[in-house]
């Protein structure tokens, strides 16, 4: 009987999560704010979700499209 039950799910501990860089951070805030949004439902729940295109759009609009990938990177441009 005890073969029938759900066996748990172990739960991931919160180092295996990675930190996010202060500009990854800016970004992702950039993204969620000015990204255009829709609504709609899921299974019964209301969602808001956005188009990939549009984040993409959003992106290259805003201030980090001329970053270079040096500088997202974190390594200093000066040589």
């Amino acid at each position: 009987m005890s073969d029938n039950r759900k066996k748990s799910r172990r739960r991931r501990s919160t180092d295996e999560v990675p930190e996010l860089t202060p500009i990854e951070k800016s970004i992702a805030k950039h993204l969620r704010f000015q990204c255009p949004t829709k609504k709609g439902m899921l299974m019964g729940m209301q969602v808001v979700y956005f188009n990939g295109t549009k984040a993409v759009e959003c992106l290259t609009e805003s201030k980090w499209s001329s970053i270079s990938t040096k500088a997202l990177a974190g390594e200093s441009t000066k040589d």
